[in-house]
């Protein structure tokens, strides 16, 4: 019997929603570097788990919330 691994398997798709300043941000920001927009969101979602882990949901939401203001 093999054994399952995320190593063996796809690549899982999520659909997003976005508002459309923010997914003018993205679809620019592709063009402009050159990295696939799965690329990126991958990256900024693999980021922001590893921030959360280190600081807590809490510290990363109230920075979030300061950086929009």
């Amino acid at each position: 019997m093999s054994q399952f691994t995320i190593e063996s398997t796809p690549l899982v798709q999520y659909a997003l929603r976005l508002d459309h300043q923010l997914h003018n941000k993205f679809y620019s920001l592709s063009k402009r570097t050159k990295i696939p927009m799965s690329t990126l969101g991958r990256l900024s979602i693999t980021m922001f788990l590893e921030k959360v882990d280190l600081n807590g949901i809490t510290t990363v939401l109230k920075e979030l919330e300061n950086s929009n203001e």
